[in-house]
């Protein structure tokens, strides 16, 4: 069973205007980053990465860590994780608002609620192309929400692209098996 509760210290509602999408531009004020990187290739690598990117491995294999985390994606469900940053740990929580599981995508998009550092979405894509390659796709539509991150100015583009470093590298091990 999975939670769509807001957990405490967190809003129920969006940290933002508007409905969030996998595919829409990035609303005026909001940045859109992606990253992607080939996986795999094939059936069986599709299939385990989409499995594992369902039950949020990109995240613990990021080196998140789960507080209040369903097993698998579901529309609706609400995910609480703390980030560590040397010895502080940022706690962060989204609600996912799209599932995506047929025979050549897979994945998920999950997005920020009231009280989490940032505002926007992100969406987490494992595709099989017809060349039989296999992609993680990462899109992230954000802007800063906390104190913290709007001062942190540049370096909050770094912070954001040393985690889509570690997203993209996070199924390997998953892979390797």
């Amino acid at each position: 069973m999975t939670s769509s509760t807001a957990p405490r210290g967190f809003g129920p509602g969006y940290a933002f205007d508007g409905q969030p999408t996998l595919t829409r531009h990035a609303p005026p004020g909001f940045r859109l980053t992606t990253a992607s990187r080939v996986i795999g290739h094939g059936d069986d690598d599709f299939r385990r990465a989409a499995d594992a990117v369902l039950r949020f491995e990109v995240h613990r294999g990021s080196g998140f860590v789960p507080e209040q985390v369903p097993e698998r994606a579901e529309v609706g469900a609400v995910n609480v994780w703390a980030i560590p940053v040397g010895p502080l740990r940022s706690r962060v929580a989204c609600r996912v608002f799209a599932v995506v599981d047929d025979e050549r995508t897979a994945g998920f998009g999950h997005a920020a609620l009231v009280g989490h550092p940032q505002r926007g979405w992100e969406s987490y894509l494992v595709t099989r192309h017809h060349d039989g390659r296999v992609t993680l796709d990462i899109r992230v539509v954000w802007r800063p929400a906390a104190w913290f991150m709007r001062a942190a100015g540049p370096a909050a583009r770094v912070a954001l692209a040393t985690v889509l470093h570690r997203n993209l590298r996070a199924l390997d091990p998953v892979l390797a098996r």
